[in-house]
């Protein structure tokens, strides 16, 4: 595998290989396996030369056959239980593996494109790292249930999306369950799991932009009484971009390990080591140039206000961890969720900031930033159903521990102005010295509690959580320490009515809350941020279809946002207030067998509430009010039995570019096309992203703009057997 896709197995990941080796000796059959992943397209028990779009069957609540169909019908993350989404009395949008394959998505923030009331490609062409806005507010991430580091930007981890088995979009405040979160949402990751039955599949993928990149997907039983299952999943990459002198390099290993000696008992181990040689460059661009008129010239996009040869940015992220399940009875459940993680980052960059009066030349700046992150999360959770009277009851006891520990030295200087229409990087940049040392410590501790109620239609779900949140933040090089310690108690009610038809409406109210870092002029400590929601939607599965629809209605409130201080410059005071209310649809449906068609539109309309510096009654800047989209997908019959063809477009409206909402960033459609054709245990697929090569810009804030990714096209080759 060294030789192939160019990376080096590390001994925990050698061994397990190992033993897939010995397994796969075993295997008397070959054949292609029941949701097995590709690369670019949907797979299924069906014969190698049909292509169909089968529905879907339950069977777990993380796997759910995600390879086989759009169409989730439930989602773990919402309530930590295995309950159908038709069930669940709150909006939550799932990316299923066939999703994330038929459209192309190569990372997170591709894979989301489609979902309603959900930006995710704020960052425009730039995928180093995932911000997903859902609702108005930035979204908190998390990995099988458990929070991704939030106290580092450039030390983020990444997650290459073949990786994953689906993506879990959980719409409003989570607290409940999750602590410390967004009120716009959570967007939980999923991975795969090792499987009984056999997965095998290799691809290469190339495009343009010098794309090569290949991958391999192995599970099944590791012994004949399928008492352990084993997987092994990895992903190679290199490619250029549309940006000049620009790369991504990435090597990703996640292999997996379950033991189920009997019915009750289930421990798997989950593991994941990547390593970025070249994890990305690219630069927000200046508002003057891109958004706005120039007298000077339009900054191209594919201009690169870096410095060839000083500009590095490199990543490598481990984590280990486990999943424990144990059914003492037909009551009572334990699970346990671990995982310890740690990344580590040295960025080095050159960023414009900034237009030169009268000449087509951008102002710069030089940083160096060196980082290292240790994160550990655990989560035990015990569960018992029982009945009282006609009531059914799922009730869930919990408690969760995070604690991440960040080290960075940075340093910070000056770099020359550039030409952006003619640059000229010959003028030396000195690396600035590491002049800032910090070390910044946060831990959390919750407790909560939910019940899920059922009484002949009506299910009634309640919960309730209390937290202490602490950080510690040492300044090295003064040796001194700022601590802050924050406490709250959150909440969520729903009530929902199964009607017989497969109509489900309901009424949701939750609150969340997320601590502030930072003091006033006078040094009191920031209070966290405070949210809440009242969402009513209403969900439709119809009978004997592969389908589900949704709608929902929402009120959504954040307080102690904060605002500049009016006495004091350079501080702040938690005088403000946002809100956001807004309207969602979405729709996903395999008309027949062969023809699948997925939709979305959402109306969000977010405004300030509150605030002393002039912006009350303004937007926040990049959210779109208006978001929608369409992807259908058909597979041809008779003489064309095993090609599949579709495509979608994607709608972004206007949003606000500064604060005062006096510039907006113009509305863009997007369109995508997909083809595939499957032969046997062969399929080559190809898409096309932004298929008429439109130059638009993704996002901008007061302090600059991005361009959304231009055309790309991916060719890919894989087999199964």
């Amino acid at each position: 595998m060294q030789g192939k896709f160019g990376f080096k197995p590390r001994p925990v990941s050698a061994a397990l290989l190992m033993v897939l080796a010995a397994w796969q000796t075993q295997a008397a059959e070959t054949a292609t396996a029941s949701g097995a992943p590709t690369a670019t397209t949907t797979s299924s028990t069906a014969p190698a030369n049909a292509t169909v779009l089968p529905s879907v069957t339950v069977s777990s609540n993380t796997n759910n056959n995600d390879a086989d169909t759009f169409v989730a019908k439930q989602a773990s993350g919402a309530t930590k239980s295995n309950r159908p989404l038709l069930e669940t009395s709150q909006s939550v949008s799932v990316v299923t593996q066939a999703q994330i394959a038929s459209q192309g998505a190569q990372n997170v923030s591709q894979a989301l494109r489609y979902l309603g009331g959900v930006q995710s490609e704020a960052g425009g062409a730039d995928y180093r790292f995932d911000t997903v806005i859902v609702r108005g507010f930035n979204a908190d991430e998390y990995l099988d249930g458990l929070r991704l580091p939030t106290v580092t930007y450039w030390s983020r981890p990444n997650y290459d999306a073949y990786l994953l088995n689906r993506i879990e979009v959980i719409k409003g405040p989570n607290s409940v369950l999750y602590g410390q979160a967004s009120p716009g949402g959570v967007v939980n990751m999923v991975s795969k799991r090792a499987t009984a039955d056999p997965i095998h599949e290799i691809y290469v993928t190339t495009g343009n932009h010098n794309l090569t990149e290949g991958g391999l997907d192995l599970s099944g039983a590791l012994d004949n009484d399928q008492h352990w299952l084993g997987r092994v999943t990895a992903t190679a990459s290199k490619s250029d971009t549309q940006v000049d002198y620009t790369q991504y390099k990435h090597y990703d290993i996640a292999p997996t390990l379950t033991w189920q000696p009997d019915d009750k008992t289930s421990l798997t181990f989950l593991s994941q080591f990547r390593k970025d040689p070249d994890a990305g460059f690219f630069n927000q661009l200046p508002v003057q140039g891109t958004l706005v008129n120039n007298p000077n010239g339009k900054i191209p996009s594919n201009f690169y206000g870096g410095q060839p040869g000083f500009d590095n940015y490199s990543r490598s992220q481990e984590s280990v961890g486990y999943e424990f399940i144990h059914h003492f009875d037909d009551v009572w459940t334990l699970e346990q969720n671990l995982r310890y993680m740690q990344t580590r980052s040295d960025y080095a960059m050159v960023y414009p900031f900034g237009v030169v009066a009268n000449a087509p030349e951008v102002h710069r700046y030089s940083m160096h930033i060196n980082e290292k992150l240790k994160d550990f999360d655990v989560d035990t959770r015990l569960g018992a159903k029982f009945d009282t009277g006609a009531v059914k009851h799922d009730m869930l006891f919990g408690v969760d521990y995070v604690h991440d520990d960040l080290t960075q030295t940075s340093g910070y200087g000056d770099a020359s102005d550039l030409n952006y229409l003619n640059p000229d990087y010959s003028t030396p940049v000195d690396m600035p010295a590491l002049t800032d040392h910090s070390r910044l410590y946060m831990v959390q501790t919750g407790l909560y509690a939910q019940d899920q109620m059922q009484w002949d239609q009506w299910l009634l779900n309640l919960g309730g959580r209390y937290d202490k949140a602490q950080s510690r933040n040492n300044d090295l090089d003064d040796d001194t320490q700022t601590v802050k310690t924050d406490y709250a108690t959150t909440g969520r009610a729903g009530l929902m009515y199964l009607f017989n038809t497969g109509i489900a409406p309901y009424i949701n109210y939750a609150t969340s809350f997320q601590p502030q870092a930072g003091t006033t002029f006078a040094g009191e400590a920031f209070r966290p941020t405070k949210g809440k929601q009242t969402e009513v939607g209403i969900k439709y599965q119809p009978k004997g279809t592969d389908a589900l629809f949704t709608a929902a209605v929402y009120d959504l409130k954040q307080q102690n946002v904060l605002t500049a201080d009016p006495d004091h410059p350079n501080f702040s005071v938690q005088t403000g207030a946002i809100r956001s209310r807004g309207v969602e649809l979405e729709g996903k449906v395999n008309i027949t067998p062969r023809w699948l068609v997925s939709s979305s539109y959402a109306y969000t309309d977010p405004e300030v509430t509150s605030a002393n510096d002039g912006t009350e009654g303004k937007s926040p800047v990049s959210i779109a009010r208006h978001t929608a989209s369409l992807w259908s997908e058909y597979a041809l019959p008779g003489v064309l039995e095993g090609v599949s063809v579709g495509g979608g477009a994607r709608y972004v409206g206007t949003s606000y570019a500064n604060s005062e909402n006096t510039m907006k960033v113009p509305a863009v459609t997007v369109l995508d096309a997909m083809a595939r054709y499957r032969w046997q245990q062969w399929q080559l697929s190809v898409n096309v992203q932004n298929l008429t090569d439109k130059v638009y810009l993704n996002a901008c804030q007061d302090n600059g703009c991005h361009y959304g990714l231009r055309r790309q096209y991916l060719a890919t080759l894989s087999y199964q057997w």
